[in-house]
């Protein structure tokens, strides 16, 4: 059962749980302590929120599309999002979960957080890298050279050589 749980789920649950607790905290000391709030017109933070959640929504949606829950840690993919970031799933929810409430509560600290959260998430998801290493071997060994955690690469269209 647990096994069954942690193919499926992997280190969502709790990479969330904690990211959100991070946020909750963030708020609350904002609150308590004079940090500056963001300068941002209310119209582009309501854009930004947009867009964030917009982006959220999109990759979150094309995650489940490109890897279902029956698939999960019984499949390699390699296509969709996956083909440039190893966890989409996750990266949806730090980049633009974080963004998202960083512009709703107007919070540099939050948007600060991106980084000891990023981190966190890092170190977070090692258990869940042995274990595609164990399940896929090499193939998932080249797939981690080739392809970054979270954050895409940058992809030049440049095509000399």
């Amino acid at each position: 059962m647990l096994e069954t749980y942690n193919r499926i789920f992997g280190s969502g649950p709790t990479g969330i749980l904690i990211t959100v607790l991070i946020w909750i905290i963030s708020i609350k000391i904002s609150f308590i302590m004079p940090i500056p709030e963001m300068g941002i017109s209310p119209l582009f933070r309501i854009i930004l929120i947009v867009l964030f959640s917009i982006d959220a929504t999109i990759l979150i949606i094309w995650s489940l599309i490109a890897l279902p829950i029956s698939d999960r840690g019984n499949k390699l993919i390699i296509n969709g999002p996956y083909q440039y970031v190893r966890h989409p799933l996750y990266a949806a929810f730090i980049w633009s979960g974080t963004g998202i409430i960083s512009m709703i509560y107007k919070s540099w600290l939050l948007l600060i957080l991106i980084i000891p959260i990023h981190i966190f998430w890092v170190w977070h998801i090692q258990k869940e890298e042995r274990f595609m290493l164990t399940k896929f071997g090499p193939e998932y060994e080249q797939y981690m050279i080739k392809t970054p955690q979270f954050f895409p690469r940058y992809i030049s269209s440049n095509t000399e050589k």
